[in-house]
């Protein structure tokens, strides 16, 4: 029962997240990003299920579901760095467009 309780709350908090971070202005941009953070989805899921079925905090179960936590960390990290890459590189070229000196010369025909 416990881990039907468990996995129904774990769910419910990673679409609530889903809906925090498909707002991110990089979303869109990085399909690296995405990819990234729906493995860390996985990752806390997997994580989570031997987490829960341990039956105590010193067990071999234990160390799997931590390990497989610090992978999921890294996948969120790894998703987000590229997000935000993704968001200052088209900021970069945002600002290089409206920079762009107008010309005074005039077209030959």
């Amino acid at each position: 029962m416990s881990s039907t309780i468990t996995a129904i709350a774990v769910i419910a908090l990673l679409v609530i997240w889903h809906a925090r971070n498909r707002r991110h202005p990089g979303w869109c941009a990085s399909s690296d990003g995405r990819s990234h953070i729906y493995c860390g989805y996985a990752l806390v899921m997997i994580a989570s299920y031997w987490l829960v079925s341990a039956p105590t905090g010193t067990t071999w179960e234990w160390a799997l579901g931590n390990a497989w936590l610090l992978a999921a960390m890294v996948a969120f990290v790894a998703g987000f760095e590229n997000l935000n890459r993704a968001t200052a590189q088209r900021d970069e070229l945002a600002r290089l467009m409206e920079t762009l000196a107008p010309t005074t010369d005039s077209i030959s025909r």
